[in-house]
C-alpha cells in the first residue's frame, strides 16, 4: 500500500491480465488496489490493439481522484488488433475519476485512430469537471499535408462537451523519436516539479 502516492506510471501492454508496479502483482480494478491518493496519472496505451484499450477502464477505476492524466499512444509495429469505438466506453459505464475529478489530460503522439478519436469523446462528453484538454498531434500526420491533418482531427469536431467551458488546445508534436518513452527520466524523478509528465510546462 501507498497512501501518499500522488504521482503513478503505468504502461498498458496487451498481453498481460495484470500489471507489475514496482515489485508487486496489480490486478487492475480489484478494490484492494485502490489507490485514492495518486492525483497525476501517466498512461503509455497502444490504441492500435483491442487487448491494450480493453484494460484502460480497469486501470482509471483504481484512481478514483484522479485530477490530471498524460496519455501517450505510441506507434505499433503489427497491423492493428481491432478498433474500439465510442459504444465500447459508454457500455462500460462511469468512471469515477473522469465523471468527478479529471480536470486535465494530455494526449501524446495522436495519429486519427478511431480508438483514439472514441477515447478522447468519452472523456470530454462524462468529464464533468474537465477543464483543459491538449492533444498532440503525431509529426507523421503532416507528411501529407493539412488536408490530412483536418480529416483525422475532424472527428473531434462533433464532440458533444459535458463541460462547455473546457479549454482544448491542438499542438503538432515536436517529437523526434516517437517510439522512446514520453517523459524524462531525469524530470520524472525530480520532486520538485508539481506534474513531472507535463513536457509542455518544462
Amino acid at each position: 500500500r501507498a497512501p501518499n502516492l500522488c504521482v503513478l506510471c503505468l504502461f498498458v501492454m496487451p498481453i498481460y491480465d495484470s500489471m507489475t508496479w514496482f515489485l508487486c502483482s496489480f490486478q487492475a480494478g480489484s478494490k484492494e488496489n485502490i489507490l485514492p491518493s495518486v492525483q497525476i496519472l501517466s498512461m503509455e496505451v497502444q490504441f492500435g490493439v483491442r487487448n491494450a484499450v480493453k484494460k484502460v477502464p480497469g486501470f482509471l477505476r483504481c484512481f478514483p481522484n484522479l485530477e490530471t492524466l498524460h496519455v501517450y499512444s505510441p506507434p505499433i509495429s503489427e497491423e492493428s488488433t481491432g478498433k474500439i469505438n465510442l459504444k465500447f466506453w459508454q457500455e462500460g459505464g462511469p468512471i469515477n475519476c473522469v465523471v468527478q475529478s479529471m480536470k486535465k489530460v494530455f494526449f501524446y503522439e495522436f495519429h486519427g485512430l478511431r480508438s483514439e478519436v472514441a477515447f478522447l469523446k468519452f472523456i470530454a462528453e462524462t468529464g464533468r469537471v474537465l477543464e483543459h484538454m491538449v492533444v498532440l498531434v503525431a509529426k507523421e500526420c503532416f507528411s501529407s499535408g493539412d488536408d490530412n491533418v483536418r480529416a483525422k482531427l475532424k472527428p473531434l469536431a462533433s464532440v458533444k462537451w459535458n463541460n462547455k467551458a473546457c479549454q482544448v488546445q491542438l499542438f503538432k508534436s515536436g517529437r523526434t523519436n516517437p517510439g522512446g518513452p514520453v517523459y524524462s527520466n531525469k524530470i520524472a524523478s525530480d520532486f520538485g516539479f508539481a506534474d513531472p509528465f507535463d513536457l509542455l510546462g518544462h
